[in-house]
């Protein structure tokens, strides 16, 4: 899904008055107001589209960087679990899950290998006859032990399997398609799976590390199309030949994205101008909607337009009263 930077007649009109009256009283051509805007509209829109950091802040800084990194951090977290991970019991449970199916299903191999390794590590946290069993490394007298142990117990299962899983990226997938995108709802972050208790166990936490550092270098890309447009916008007739206006402080993050999502159409006649920015994915899974990035923008860009008049009008008037 795209984002456009088209706005309702109203909004319109009334942007399109204040850059008119700023031009006329600041002695610029209308051309120049419009694509000093547009430039930064781009910066703004790429500041004000997901991640940002805390309070809504460093959208363009390592800050969203970070803000983003964590926020897939946490989104694959909340469907795997590591056998070796030391916080609360959900591991060792979930791992004593999927001994009692093996052992029930007479499959001293799938036994062995969920025991092997992180998995004894975490039995040695669990009940007595739990460690009795992690402690012998006898494998067919531990699976004769365990047998008779969990032969007494009920235990809930789930569909993901036996085994610890090795795969993070299929189910990820799946369930972030359930979701619509994202693990979240009205703007709300929820769980997608609907008990702690249906994680999915794998075997090291270093695994779902691995896997979520080959995320995260996506952080940023919804941001670059802006990127792409504001590098490519004319430039004003007081910037020409100069290629930095409206990019400093823009994160490497968002810079190395940059692709063909950005594209804009310009058209300049002398009693016209007409100019339509887009990023072609800058609202995908309805982030920039959410975020009410268009909104918020041309509110901005008509605040710091009146303000900025006021300014130079200010700034005249008290030149002229000097030599008075």
């Amino acid at each position: 899904m795209s984002a456009t930077l088209k706005f309702d007649p109203k909004s319109l009109a009334e942007f399109n008055k204040a850059m008119t009256e700023y031009a006329f009283n600041c002695h610029e051509t209308i051309r120049d107001i419009a694509l000093k805007n547009a430039a930064l509209i781009c910066r703004e829109s790429m500041m004000l589209t997901p991640p940002m950091g805390a309070g809504g802040k460093g959208g363009l800084t390592v800050s969203g960087e970070k803000a983003g990194k964590r926020a897939i951090s946490a989104d694959v977290r909340k469907i795997y679990v590591a056998a070796d991970n030391r916080k609360g019991i959900a591991p060792l449970i979930l791992l004593t899950t999927k001994l009692a199916y093996a052992t029930k299903a007479g499959n001293p191999s799938e036994f062995r290998n969920l025991l092997d390794g992180a998995g004894r590590t975490a039995l040695k946290r669990g009940t007595r006859i739990l460690q009795a069993i992690a402690n012998d490394y006898d494998d067919d007298r531990a699976f004769r032990k365990a047998k008779n142990y969990f032969n007494r117990s009920q235990f809930r299962t789930n569909e993901y399997g036996l085994g610890f899983q090795r795969n993070l990226e299929p189910l990820h997938k799946t369930l972030l398609t359930k979701a619509g995108g994202r693990f979240k709802k009205n703007g709300r972050p929820f769980e997608p799976l609907t008990n702690w208790r249906n994680k999915v166990l794998v075997e090291t936490d270093a695994e779902i590390q691995a896997y979520i550092d080959t995320r995260t270098p996506m952080v940023g890309k919804l941001k670059s199309g802006w990127f792409k447009v504001l590098m490519t916008l004319p430039k004003p007739s007081s910037r020409e030949n100069k290629s930095n206006f409206g990019t400093s402080g823009i994160g490497n993050y968002i810079k190395a994205h940059a692709g063909t999502a950005g594209n804009y159409t310009f058209t300049d006649t002398k009693s016209n101008v007409d100019l339509m920015l887009t990023n072609g994915i800058a609202d995908l899974n309805n982030v920039s909607t959410q975020a009410d990035v268009k909104s918020t923008v041309l509110g901005l860009r008509y605040k710091m337009l009146r303000i900025d008049l006021e300014q130079r009008l200010k700034k005249a008037a008290d030149k002229f009263n000097k030599k008075q």
